[in-house]
């Protein structure tokens, strides 16, 4: 069982893997992984990391061999887990963008909706999700599941599939089209309850989970500092985010204002120039680490 001052974190491998190294050294850990790509050390003695594939993390967590693992919300889910949801994490596989669990059909097929699923085969790589929503939808169909790559497998085989997505290109690259949408589904911080109810592990978890959270939020957002002429004040503040309030400060001994700001990375291509026409000088944009609010 995991030691009391050590916190077994399962880390996702496959599509979710690139994104969590990322997102764990943007929080501010070094990460480490061995040649093979089978093992992953983080630097932080009281964190002991395991890469799996999430449907094998998630049974692992439940089964208290993990304390907590990042696991996708389908997972769980489909494979009613028991766990503590610690936080969702914002994003997807191989992407930064949420993910999606669609129905797709060959683009030559007679499937146009999901009505036309009544007597078919649906190959599924979540099938216990697939069969509750056919049900829900009044559908009659066999179900069977698939693994990994299933967009090569309803090519080969015309069979209609159910399989995660970020932009539909691959399905679109395999002749899939997209006839349904199941859910979104997220990247889940989760623990196993006995782990949960341990004030050091649960504590530990939530500050990974801030941290992930924080740098996140970071990527999407710049800083902006400016000076500001007095007169120019009330422009200014016009144009700058009304949700996003500044830090306004008076320079000693002059007619001048420095501004600090932060902003939507892509308002702030749009914020600059505008800026810089209302008559601010010395605008700098940089990059934020973390950001909690």
């Amino acid at each position: 069982m995991p030691t009391k001052n050590k916190l077994r974190l399962g880390i996702p491998g496959r599509a979710l893997r690139g994104q969590t190294i990322e997102l764990l050294q943007k929080a501010g850990y070094s990460v480490s992984v061995s040649a093979s790509g089978h093992k992953i050390t983080l630097d932080d003695p009281e964190i002991e990391c395991f890469f799996s594939k999430t449907q094998e993390l998630a049974e692992l967590t439940q089964a208290g061999m993990l304390d907590a693992c990042i696991t996708h919300k389908a997972r769980l889910l489909e494979q009613n887990i028991k766990a503590k949801e610690i936080s969702q994490l914002n994003y997807g596989n191989g992407t930064w963008h949420i993910t999606r669990v669609v129905l797709s059909a060959p683009v030559d097929s007679k499937i146009k909706s999901v009505k036309d699923l009544n007597g078919q085969e649906v190959f599924s790589r979540l099938p216990n999700l697939t069969k509750k929503f056919l049900v829900d939808q009044g559908i009659k169909a066999k179900v069977t599941k698939v693994g990994f790559p299933g967009e090569a497998k309803g090519e080969m085989f015309n069979k209609p599939l159910v399989d995660f997505t970020n932009t539909g290109r691959t399905l679109a690259e395999h002749n899939m089209k997209i006839i349904a949408e199941l859910m979104t589904t997220l990247p889940c911080l989760v623990m196993n309850p006995v782990s949960y109810q341990d004030a050091w592990k649960r504590q530990k978890t939530e500050n990974l989970a801030l941290l992930l959270n924080s740098a996140r939020l970071a990527m999407d957002m710049v800083g902006l500092m400016m000076h500001v002429e007095n007169g120019l004040m009330p422009e200014v503040l016009k144009v700058l985010p009304a949700m996003k309030k500044p830090t306004v400060t008076q320079l000693r001994g002059e007619n001048l204002f420095d501004v600090l700001t932060v902003v939507d990375r892509k308002e702030a291509r749009e914020l600059v120039p505008q800026l810089k026409k209302i008559g601010c000088t010395n605008i700098v944009e940089f990059p934020l680490e973390k950001v909690i609010i």
